[in-house]
């Protein structure tokens, strides 16, 4: 049996940082966001907006504390040929028009600009998609990677062996679902895809998937992921860490055996869908504290947090 020493994470006393009453515009739910802080000091946010007719937006918001954000008046706009992609994001519905269906973006600092890798949903399924922005306010798509159906892809901040490289989860037809690798020359063409890490507990039991895009660490690539097992009332999602090697990042280098966030407050439970603690978004501050973002219930975005050595640790503690 293994029992936590510590709460690792801790939630923060002005949960859900991000509320629907909080935006700009109307809508049911604002979540599973992801969260970068740039060189001048700014948080930005890059969100799950459901509108009240249930399209699917990705809506930044700004901080300077990481704490209270301000949305934009109005969503990201995608610029580019929309007629070219307009197949793979939007989702039809029977006798109805065409739905923007992206979804659960990353915010994956790379090149000295921001990539966002998000779910793209249309009549075909779910797959990747990658974008590049410069400011947040338009993106520009770059690539689809994978067929349906692929979730929860995030890119390593940096080149390794010559060569990008991105964790997703496709969506396994047996057996519980696990989190991939691939790499890529050109951010467009992707190969060398190969299973890397695999359900061990039950917590975990259903299903694993990047949430956090890998930060560097002297230990090795450390992002958050999560579990989910099942439950008597359908599904539950906890939150984990991993590390990876630095230079060979298919190599799972240790992971915490026991989650480090699970559901537990009011808002967590009730929601669009109950039971969920989603992170999207790890900050390492210069002080070595650390910001974990998370969607709760498919409604909210939540943050914990915590410190950079007690995280290691943990992904070490047996």
């Amino acid at each position: 049996m293994i029992y936590p020493k510590k709460n690792v994470l801790v939630r923060h006393p002005s949960n859900p940082i991000v509320k629907p009453a909080d935006m700009s515009a109307a809508c049911m739910a604002v979540y599973n966001a992801g969260v970068t802080k740039t060189p001048s000091g700014e948080y930005i946010m890059a969100s799950r907006f459901e509108s009240v007719d249930k399209e699917q937006y990705i809506w930044v918001l700004r901080s300077r504390d990481g704490v209270k954000f301000t949305p934009d008046p109005e969503p990201l706009q995608f610029t580019g040929d929309r007629a070219a992609i307009a197949e793979f994001e939007e989702f039809t519905v029977v006798k109805g028009p065409g739905l923007n269906a992206w979804w659960d973006p990353r915010i994956c600092p790379l090149d000295g600009t921001y990539y966002l890798t998000y779910a793209a949903n249309s009549k075909h399924g779910v797959r990747i998609g990658i974008a590049r922005t410069d400011d947040f306010r338009t993106a520009t798509p770059v690539s689809f990677p994978f067929p349906i159906h692929n979730y929860d892809a995030v890119l390593f901040p940096e080149k390794i062996n010559g060569e990008y490289w991105m964790l997703h989860r496709p969506v396994g037809q047996w057996g519980p679902t696990c989190m991939w690798i691939a790499s890529s020359p050109d951010l467009k063409y992707w190969g060398n895809c190969k299973p890397i890490a695999w359900p061990q507990h039950f917590w975990e039991a259903t299903k694993i998937g990047a949430g956090s895009p890998p930060v560097r660490t002297d230990k090795g690539w450390l992002l958050m992921y999560h579990g989910v097992f099942p439950h008597t009332n359908g599904k539950n999602y906890s939150a984990g860490a991993m590390l990876l090697d630095l230079h060979e990042p298919w190599k799972v280098v240790a992971r915490t055996h026991t989650a480090l966030l699970f559901v537990e407050e009011a808002y967590e439970m009730i929601g669009q869908v109950p039971n969920v603690i989603f992170p999207g978004a790890l900050i390492v501050e210069p002080d070595r504290t650390v910001k974990v973002y998370y969607g709760a219930a498919d409604f909210v975005e939540c943050l914990a947090t915590g410190t950079l050595d007690d995280l290691l640790a943990a992904c070490f503690e047996r």
